[in-house]
């Protein structure tokens, strides 16, 4: 039976009987033959497996949000799992670092699947630019679902009480509600943790909601 080579909008490859529509969303590559001789040809061309939009989002590398004060950089999914590893802290750490919400925090990011990566929206080290050192991280718990994201975040001791937590939190929530489709950004405090919720508060977020033992916040593309 005689074949042609298909490949579908994110790069992926296969081969269909010619005697057959080629299904929706599929198209013919111009190459045909014997079962074999596609097989040959799709694995002498399709060398990269991942889909096309995930090879795209790690060519363009992890996101850096930069202001005066400290730099917001993503961590790739290798450096996360640093961060459970007795390797870590690196010579840039601060005091502390990382943290029990920190390794909490990869752990978490170590579930997501294949396609819970989105550019952005991973787990990110807070750096302060005055000595180059990392004294917290800030992130989301998983990709935007519905136009809503979580955020969490979390500094070293002596990364309290200049502003770095609300600054960080402000940065990174205005590079959310600035992507496609993303219309909120929420977030979750302990009812005793008042210092979690001052820094929400700072940051332009509004308590909407409470249960058992949290305070929700969240803060809405365009609200005053």
């Amino acid at each position: 039976m005689s074949h042609h080579v298909v490949t579908n909008g994110e790069g992926q490859h296969s081969l269909w009987p010619h005697a057959l529509d080629v299904p929706s969303g599929w198209r013919a590559t111009g190459f045909s033959g014997t079962e074999d001789a596609c097989l040959g040809h799709i694995a002498e061309i399709w060398t990269d497996m991942r889909p096309l939009s995930l090879r795209e989002l790690s060519a363009a590398g992890p996101n850096v949000l930069a202001t005066e004060r400290f730099v917001l950089r993503e961590l790739t999914a290798d450096q996360v799992a640093a961060l459970l590893r007795d390797d870590v802290p690196g010579d840039d750490a601060a005091p502390g670092y990382p943290t029990a919400g920190s390794r909490a925090a990869a752990t978490a990011f170590g579930t997501r699947t294949a396609d819970q990566h989105p550019r952005g929206f991973g787990m990110y080290q807070v750096v302060r630019c005055a000595d180059g050192r990392v004294i917290g991280d800030i992130g989301f718990h998983a990709p935007p679902h519905e136009g809503s994201v979580e955020v969490g975040f979390g500094l070293v001791e002596s990364g309290r009480g200049a502003g770095y937590a609300t600054g960080a939190l402000q940065e990174l929530t205005r590079w959310a509600l600035d992507q496609p489709g993303v219309t909120t950004v929420v977030a979750r405090s302990a009812k005793d943790n008042a210092a979690s919720q001052a820094v929400l508060e700072r940051a332009g977020f509004h308590r909407r909601a409470e249960e058992a033992d949290l305070f929700h916040y969240a803060c809405v593309r365009g609200a005053a």
